[in-house]
């Protein structure tokens, strides 16, 4: 048994020394004033209903009671084990960085309204692990996490002309398949990152950090990722420059990952501004051939790969007056949640119960218990 609370436990020895001294104090009046009586034969009447043996017992259960709460202060404890859980699902969102993103067929720009959209799914996935894809001619991503701050911190900033030129949705699904499910043996992920399959930190990591508890000591107990449901949610405007994305949809959905499409722009579309490294504009994106490139969203390559990814209630639409957010919502809470995190822990287990109900049971023997005899025997009764 060990104590943790702000005042050592021997002051329940104190206290307990205390309570026995006035006792002993009382008893020493209470004789003084008795001698200062005399010795009559009434006061021995008086007297010869009382019992000291039950006295001493009434004293030595409040002392002890006494001794019982103050010991109660210094919060003693022993080891305990408790199990914690954290229930949800992983979510991948892969966002498009492409220069096209820049266009302003959507108020102020496609990319600033997809992070906005982002950022406000992220407040809906409070209980989830998230993970960011960036891309555009080729990936970055943030590892799976509950720390939402940290995963928005990757986009916050970001801007097309950080990226590498093109728009690659292949690689983008292809490394947010292989974030999701980190357990499937798959070469294609190796150059994703991480542990040989590109994923979130194992259990075994030794850069793992668990989420801060009040415990002493806690252990990572292993969860199958095959417990609960992945989804990978696309930002795009549809463009992509190398025609891989169906079979990578394909792949996701043969690992059992939900797939889900939102397309940024205006089946209208608009032309791209050119912007320098300060974000001023200074003109418009010309092709090879010299002319202006107007950028439309790819209603129907999207509306393929979302039919090939499950059908109706897989493709959203981020247009200038709204986004169904709340749709997308409703899909990803019919997903299956499972334990995310498990930790077996050690923790204090605090034991003042056992102190506090004995103490309450010893003042109420002693409040029942009376310093008088039962049958008192007089000295006439001896004759």
């Amino acid at each position: 048994m060990k104590f943790r609370g702000d005042y050592p436990w021997w002051y329940a020895l104190i206290a307990g020394g205390i309570v026995a001294a006035a006792y002993l104090l009382s008893a020493y009046l209470r004789k003084r004033k008795m001698d200062k009586i005399g010795d009559s034969p009434q006061l021995k009447r008086m007297m010869a209903s009382l019992s000291r043996t039950r006295r001493v017992i009434k004293a030595g259960l409040v002392i002890t009671a006494v001794t019982l709460c103050t010991f109660v202060l210094a919060r003693p404890y022993v080891k305990g084990k408790s199990t914690w859980r954290k229930q949800g699902i992983d979510i991948v969102v892969a966002m498009d960085f492409s220069k096209s993103m820049l266009a302003r067929d959507i108020y102020p720009s496609r990319v600033q309204r997809m992070k906005d959209e982002v950022e406000r799914l992220f407040d809906e996935l409070e209980s989830d692990r998230v993970s960011v894809v960036t891309f555009a001619g080729a990936a970055a991503h943030f590892p799976l996490t509950h720390d939402h701050h940290s995963v928005r911190n990757l986009f916050k900033d970001l801007r097309p002309w950080d990226m590498p030129p093109g728009s690659d949705l292949g690689q983008a699904i292809l490394t947010a398949r292989c974030i999701a499910r980190p357990d499937l043996k798959d070469p294609a992920c190796k150059r994703v990152g991480g542990h040989g399959q590109g994923g979130a930190p194992l259990p075994d990591d030794p850069e793992f950090e668990a989420d801060p508890l009040d415990a002493k000591k806690d252990k990572l107990a292993s969860v199958d990722p095959a417990t609960r449901s992945q989804a990978i949610i696309l930002f795009t405007d549809g463009d992509d420059t190398e025609g891989k994305a169906k079979e990578q949809v394909q792949k996701a959905l043969d690992a059992g990952i939900f797939v889900y499409i939102v397309g940024v722009g205006t089946p209208g579309g608009e032309l791209i501004p050119d912007v320098d490294e300060d974000g001023n504009d200074v003109g418009w994106i010309r092709g090879k051939d010299g002319k202006f490139v107007h950028s439309k969203l790819d209603v129907a390559g999207l509306k393929a790969l979302a039919e090939l990814a499950g059908g109706e209630g897989h493709y959203f639409v981020v247009d200038p007056q709204e986004f169904r957010a709340d749709a997308l919502f409703g899909e990803l809470r019919k997903l299956k949640r499972g334990d995310m995190d498990k930790r077996v822990i050690t923790e204090p287990k605090e034991i003042f119960q056992w102190l506090l109900f004995p103490a309450f049971l010893l003042l109420l023997i002693e409040a029942c218990i009376s310093d008088r005899r039962r049958r008192v025997l007089y000295p006439e009764e001896h004759a």
